[in-house]
């Protein structure tokens, strides 16, 4: 029997009826935040509008010329705390994910960018020879303060091991229904119970950020259909908000990048 592995283009159409994200919020139009790196960058943005937004780099790398226009979607998990999300327009695919945490004046960010057709198709063993990651799908996170000059004494979300031996299943939609073990600190793996990918599983490279009291960002990045996916993970709420990017087809064209929302039930946990 041969299972069929889908695009996220299709993953997004599956996904795409009466699903269970979040609202998008208008919350943050007409805001300007200057965000101060841990890096040392400083990017001030304007949020114009509740879907667009500009963005300027004060202080960094080719500061003089660095500044742009998006269209971004913001959700609102947690009082206080927002879920950013857009695609950047002068970098090839590539997308940013925000978290912004307004009770602390800090935030996270994710900058992640899809390979090209040549990067995706280096063998696993071949990547394994030349010690590249198994995924081609590469992230960087990176922190800071908000309308603050940057001090390591700030409250920024941090990498933890909280998740670590919980296996949650995520209802998205009355179709799609999957489940996640949380294997250790690199990796974790994923099933479809119900759905467009029923029958399908596989352990990927993924990583964890504690930003309040059972309040999570969980990323993962897939190494056989290239896929990068963001989700905030409250524990109290038994909810997510979130997004799964990746291209539209085989071509490695167009990208597709669409929001994901979950129902939470915790399975089981393991010491």
């Amino acid at each position: 029997m041969t299972q069929e592995w889908i695009t996220v283009g299709a993953l997004g159409d599956a996904f795409l009826p009466e699903n269970n994200c979040l609202r998008p919020v208008a919350d943050l139009a007409r805001l300007t935040l200057t965000l101060h790196f841990e890096n040392g960058w400083i990017i001030e943005y304007h949020f114009t509008s509740e879907c667009s937004l500009s963005w300027k780099m004060v202080e960094g790398e080719d500061s003089s010329s660095t500044q742009g226009e998006e269209t971004y979607t913001a959700t609102n998990p947690r009082s206080g705390i927002y879920f950013v999300d857009f695609i950047k327009r002068d970098k090839r695919a590539t997308s940013v994910s925000f978290v912004l945490d307004f009770e602390n004046s800090v935030f996270l960010a994710l900058v992640a960018q899809l390979p090209t057709k040549e990067q995706a198709y280096i063998p696993p063993l071949e990547r394994i020879e030349r010690r590249l990651e198994l995924t081609a799908v590469s992230g960087s996170f990176l922190r800071g303060t908000i309308d603050k000059p940057f001090s390591p004494s700030a409250k920024i979300p941090a990498p933890t091991c909280d998740l670590i031996g919980r296996r949650i299943e995520y209802r998205y939609s009355p179709t799609e229904l999957y489940e996640h073990i949380y294997l250790n600190d690199r990796f974790y793996t994923w099933r479809c119970i119900e759905g467009s990918e029923q029958g399908l599983t596989d352990t990927d490279t993924c990583h964890y950020y504690k930003i309040g009291p059972d309040l999570y960002l969980f990323a993962w990045r897939e190494k056989l259909v290239p896929t990068l996916g963001v989700v905030m993970l409250d524990l109290s709420s038994m909810k997510t908000t979130g997004k799964i990017f990746g291209y539209e087809t085989n071509a490695f064209r167009q990208v597709r990048n669409f929001g994901v929302g979950a129902r939470v039930k915790v399975v089981a946990v393991i010491p």
